[in-house]
């Protein structure tokens, strides 16, 4: 039988505990529908993908709440954050497929892809989402 390791639940805890510290001051930002991002995709793709529409600007997260059990792990989660849709001069729209996280020096954290996606393409729409990021023990 070939070795095998495994986070233990105690692990996922101090997992946890260090992304809180990791994530703060990090920055979520959303990507448009027809970008199909993989784990090895850089955040230069990400970038050139990036939403555009009316009002649009990237969110810092100064704080991530502490650790919680979640299943067979534990995880973190920042406070709702609302991309809302507001005119500007041109009436850009985009629709939404997804968003991904930036640490606060700079590095591709995380991404989430939306299922379905979101329009924010008029008055009255906004992309609403809660960043939480899972570590698993296993």
């Amino acid at each position: 039988m070939a070795d095998t390791s495994s986070l233990s639940m105690t692990g996922a805890y101090i997992e946890a505990a260090a992304g809180k510290t990791r994530l703060a001051n990090s920055v979520l930002r959303l990507f448009k529908a027809g970008f199909t991002p993989s784990p090895t995709t850089p955040l230069s793709a990400f970038v050139e993908q990036e939403c555009d529409f009316d009002g649009y600007a990237a969110k810092t997260i100064a704080a991530w709440g502490d650790p919680v059990l979640a299943g067979q792990g534990y995880a973190i989660y920042a406070p709702t954050q609302t991309f809302l849709w507001a005119h500007v001069a041109d009436d850009v729209g985009n629709q939404v497929g997804g968003a991904f996280l930036v640490t606060s020096g700079g590095d591709l954290y995380s991404y989430t892809v939306f299922d379905p996606t979101r329009p924010a393409q008029g008055p009255y729409q906004a992309i609403i989402t809660t960043p939480t990021q899972v570590y698993l023990a296993g």
